[in-house]
């Protein structure tokens, strides 16, 4: 399973694969990223860890099963 994590950057929220280090989504808001996660994500088996902006765990997303609502 792939492991993946969301947190804030300067100019807004990215997505980076934790096997490989790479960035792979980059939005403006949170909300954003978790509409373009949703797509990401499709017919993908993975974890996705939400860090905040306090750099603490907010939530972990299955995926599949997980969808923004």
């Amino acid at each position: 399973m792939n492991i993946y994590q969301v947190r804030p950057t300067e100019m807004g929220w990215e997505l980076e694969d934790q096997q490989s280090q790479e960035t792979v989504l980059r939005t403006l808001t949170k909300d954003e990223m978790y509409s373009a996660l949703d797509a990401f994500m499709e017919g993908r088996t993975a974890s996705v860890e939400v860090i905040g902006r306090d750099g603490e765990l907010e939530e972990e997303r299955p995926y599949p099963g997980s969808q923004h609502l």
